[in-house]
């Protein structure tokens, strides 16, 4: 498995807050691969609010299992999730893919409450990450999202530490997601 076996226990072991917060935190720091490089075509922004729309939802405890259930299937309308004989080839048609794939599995998280669920989102960003070390000289872009998961998880399962600034946290989560636009903007030579 990818998937850090410590992480994996720790998700299966978690509590719901923790688990709402882990896979939110997953979906934002994948999310500008999707925004970013989909967020110039005007065709799409119907899937990039609906997807922005899905983050905010993903940070906010206590919302209705069906609303994302909901969620869950308007993602799984987007172009990158239908099924082709085509192999991605793009590098913004991969990482994109890499992106609602992962906002998929936080809101399956979220609508089922199935900590596998959390592991599958957990498991789709490191695939993602592996790949794009494979595609850029020194990559450390896998090691550094195992790092983020571990603290995550040792974040939210800590009793003692007290309430997590979760804005803090969705701060640096999107710092990270924009340095991976970088990078992907300069693959594709942007």
């Amino acid at each position: 498995m990818v998937v850090d076996d410590g992480v994996a226990a720790a998700l299966r072991a978690g509590g719901v807050d923790g688990l709402q917060l882990f896979v939110a935190s997953c979906a934002e720091r994948m999310a500008q691969l999707f925004t970013g490089v989909r967020g110039t075509d005007p065709s799409r922004q119907a899937d990039v609010d609906l997807l922005l729309g899905t983050l905010e939802d993903l940070w906010t405890p206590g919302l209705a299992d069906r609303q994302f259930g909901e969620r869950q299937e308007h993602l799984e309308h987007f172009f990158e999730l239908q099924p082709s004989e085509d192999e991605l080839v793009d590098v913004a048609d991969i990482y994109a893919f890499y992106a609602v794939l992962v906002a998929r599995y936080a809101c399956v998280y979220r609508a089922i409450g199935d900590s596998e669920d959390s592991i599958r989102c957990a498991h789709a960003v490191l695939t993602a990450m592996g790949q794009l070390d494979q595609n850029v000289p020194d990559g450390h872009y896998f090691e550094d999202e195992r790092r983020y998961q571990r603290r995550r998880v040792e974040l939210f399962n800590r009793a003692d530490s007290g309430p997590v600034d979760t804005l803090a946290l969705r701060r640096e989560d999107q710092s990270v997601s924009l340095n991976l636009l970088s990078v992907i903007q300069s693959r594709r030579g942007l």
